[in-house]
């Protein structure tokens, strides 16, 4: 190993000149070199184990504050007792149950007469009647089975097809679905 002689930076054996002050570097016996490095070992062993002693004795010295002062007084504090009378709890009263009858049940009463010129197809109004879909749709009019040709390039081939204001609807193995109009751009019959 080769160190300067100004700055005392070790290079390895093949460098001539340092690299800092450009002074000529001179070779350095290992014994020198392992004086020079455990010097410097022996001074901060000891500096390195006095600042950890230090440090834990700082730590015990918070954890040790705070556990005491979230600790109870040691002297009980005299608690004044007072007996409080409790009322007695009410008496239940036991009501007889009921025994069944038998009452026959309403007959249900006919839904009333609806005028067919007010009757509207929209689907968009809240009614009890049952929905009939067997209504007088475009395959019943045509006489064949409904295809709806979708704008997308698609088609749908249905049981049966009808139009209303929010679109066209239509029945396919007991299933009844709303298209948009945008959806459907026509609507032929095989």
């Amino acid at each position: 190993m080769k160190r300067c002689p100004q700055c005392l930076f070790l290079y390895p054996d093949s460098d001539e000149n340092c690299d800092f002050d450009k002074t000529p570097l001179e070779t350095v016996d290992e014994s020198a070199l392992d004086v020079a490095i455990g010097g410097r070992k022996r001074r901060v062993t000891p500096i390195a184990i006095v600042a950890g002693l230090i440090l834990v004795v700082l730590v015990f010295a918070i954890y040790f504050a705070a556990v005491r002062s979230g600790r109870k007084p040691s002297t009980p504090i005299p608690v004044e007792s007072t007996v409080v009378p409790v009322a007695a709890p009410p008496s239940l009263v036991t009501l007889p149950s009921p025994s069944p009858s038998i009452v026959p049940s309403p007959s249900p009463s006919p839904s009333p007469k609806i005028n067919s010129a007010n009757v509207s197809t929209a689907h968009t109004r809240a009614t009890f009647d049952p929905v009939s879909t067997s209504g007088p749709g475009i395959a019943k009019r045509q006489g064949g089975k409904p295809v709806i040709m979708l704008t997308s390039g698609g088609k749908i081939e249905a049981d049966e097809v009808w139009r209303t204001r929010d679109g066209v609807w239509y029945r396919r193995n007991g299933m009844v679905t709303l298209l948009k109009p945008g959806q459907v751009k026509t609507i032929v019959t095989r």
